[in-house]
C-alpha cells in the first residue's frame, strides 16, 4: 500500500496525530507530558511552526499547527524522534514508541480550522477523562478558557478566539459554547477529508491539487514540496548583487541589515535550510532570532514597495 500523500507549502495548516505502538501509552506521567511540551518548544524555535490547538491523551497526541516555512516533515520527524529517544532512555523501553508514520491532514484554514479545534479539544471529554472539556489539564483548551498560556512554546489561540468577537471575555465564552455544542453534535470533520488527508472546500482542494499536478491518493507517496529548493550560494550571490554588498555583510548582526534579513528569509523559504542551519551560517544568536528576522522581513517587504520590487527581482533572477 502506498504511503499517505504529503503536500507541503508555506503557510499550510495540518492536523497532526501519532499513536503509541500497539496502542500502548506514550505518556506515563506528568514529567513525560512536560518533556513533550519542551520538545515542541524546541521544534517551534528551530522550524518556526505555529501551534494553535493540542491535546495529549495517554496513548496518542493531536496538534493543529501551521508551517510558515513548508517544513512539516522535518519538524514532526524531529519531534517524534526526540521524544521517542527521551522515552526509551527514561523508561528503559527499547523498540518503537510510535505505531508508524505520523498522520497529517492538510486543512483549509477558513473552512475547517474551527471545527477541527472543537473535535480535538473534545477528545478527552469523549474518552471520559474530564467532566467538562475545559477541565482536562493536558490540552490547549484551559488556555483558551482563561486567556493565559504557560507553555515552553507559544500557543496562538487569538485567531480562533477572534472568530467569536473582538472582546476577549465574550469571545472566550462563545468559543466554550461552541465546544459544548460539539458534544451534542458528535461529528468528526476529518471524515469529510478527500482521500482521508486533505480537508477543505471543493474549490480549495482543486486549487491545491492543481499546483501539485496529476496524482492518485493511492499511488502518490512520499513528501514533495510544491517548490524546488535553490542553492544557498546562488541566493547569496543574487542578494549581494542586488544590495551591492560583500558576502561578509550577511553575517553582520545589525538591526537594520535588510540584506541579511532578506537572505535569512530566502534561505528558509527557498533554500530548504532549517532555522538552526541559517543561524549557524549567518552568525545569529539563536534559532529564535532567525525566526524573528524572517518574520520582520516578511512584514517589511509587504509594506515597502521599493523593497518588494527588489525582492521580486532577486527571486526572478534565481528562478530563471
Amino acid at each position: 500500500m502506498a504511503r499517505q500523500a504529503r503536500i507541503e507549502f508555506e503557510g499550510a495548516f495540518y492536523h497532526v496525530m501519532n499513536r503509541g505502538n500497539h496502542r500502548e501509552n506514550i505518556f506515563l506521567d506528568t514529567h513525560d507530558r512536560e518533556k513533550f511540551y519542551e520538545i515542541v518548544g524546541n521544534i517551534e524555535s528551530r522550524y518556526g511552526i505555529i501551534v494553535y490547538v493540542f491535546v495529549l491523551m495517554s496513548n496518542h497526541y493531536h496538534i493543529l499547527l501551521e508551517t510558515p516555512h513548508a517544513n512539516l516533515s522535518r519538524a514532526i520527524q524531529r519531534l517524534n524522534g526526540d521524544y521517542a529517544l527521551y522515552f526509551s532512555r527514561r523508561h528503559k523501553r527499547p523498540g518503537h514508541l510510535f505505531q508508524g508514520r505520523y498522520k497529517a491532514m492538510l486543512v483549509e484554514k477558513e473552512t475547517y480550522l474551527l471545527e477541527l479545534s472543537r473535535y480535538i479539544h473534545l477528545n478527552p471529554f469523549r474518552a471520559g477523562l474530564a467532566r467538562n472539556p475545559e477541565e482536562y489539564k493536558w490540552s490547549s483548551l484551559p488556555a483558551y478558557a482563561t486567556g493565559k498560556a504557560h507553555f515552553p512554546f507559544t500557543l496562538h489561540w487569538e485567531w480562533i478566539a477572534s472568530r467569536f468577537g473582538k472582546k476577549k471575555d465574550s469571545a472566550t465564552g462563545k468559543y466554550l459554547e461552541f465546544i459544548r455544542e460539539g458534544i451534542r453534535d458528535g461529528s468528526n470533520p476529518g471524515l469529510k477529508a478527500a482521500g482521508k488527508w486533505i480537508l477543505g472546500s471543493d474549490d480549495w482542494i482543486k486549487t491545491v491539487l492543481k499546483r501539485w499536478g496529476n496524482f492518485s491518493s493511492r499511488e502518490l507517496s512520499g513528501v514533495k514540496p510544491l517548490r524546488k529548493h535553490i542553492l544557498v550560494e546562488t541566493l547569496e550571490e543574487h542578494v549581494c548583487n542586488e544590495f551591492e554588498i560583500k558576502r561578509e555583510t550577511l553575517e553582520m548582526p545589525m538591526y537594520n541589515n535588510v540584506a541579511r534579513q532578506a537572505m535569512m528569509f530566502l534561505a528558509v523559504n527557498h533554500g530548504g535550510m532549517t532555522l538552526k542551519e541559517v543561524s549557524q551560517r549567518y552568525g545569529a544568536r539563536s534559532y529564535y532570532s532567525v525566526s524573528k528576522a524572517v518574520s520582520r522581513f516578511r512584514q517589511r517587504v509587504a509594506k515597502d514597495h521599493t523593497l518588494h520590487k527588489r525582492f521580486r527581482k532577486i527571486l526572478s533572477n534565481v528562478q530563471m
